[in-house]
């Protein structure tokens, strides 16, 4: 593991995988959809997603977004880093301003269960 991994993974909140590792995850809706990533990150906070942007970068490392981990093509799927939203499914109404934010793990129920209070 090179020192710069190293940093990389300390400086991440939520998790850094690598294949072989528990926790390291390729399942997907379709069989087609699955490359064998080299860093799977799931981000626990936004400076997550930028240090594993910044180290995809550093690395000349493809870059995929898993959001909901329904695409049935290979949208979501690299043989470099993968970013797994599955951890950031906040949602906030300003209700005042009549604005939602969303984050990019959410999933339908988790936008339904908050909007429908308004």
């Amino acid at each position: 593991m090179s020192s710069s991994f190293t940093a990389f993974k300390e400086s991440i909140k939520g998790t850094v995988r690598q294949p072989g590792e528990e926790g390291y995850n390729l399942s997907k809706w379709a069989p087609n959809g699955t490359k064998p990533s080299k860093i799977i990150v799931t981000p626990a906070e936004t400076e997550d997603i930028v240090q594993a942007i910044k180290y995809a970068r550093l690395e000349s490392l493809d870059i995929a977004i898993r959001g909901g981990g329904h695409s049935t093509s290979t949208a979501s799927a690299t043989n470099g880093l993968l970013i797994d939203m599955r951890n950031m499914t906040r949602v906030r109404v300003d209700e005042e301003n009549k604005i939602g934010y969303i984050q990019a793990g959410a999933r339908i129920h988790d936008i339904e269960v908050e909007t429908m209070k308004y």
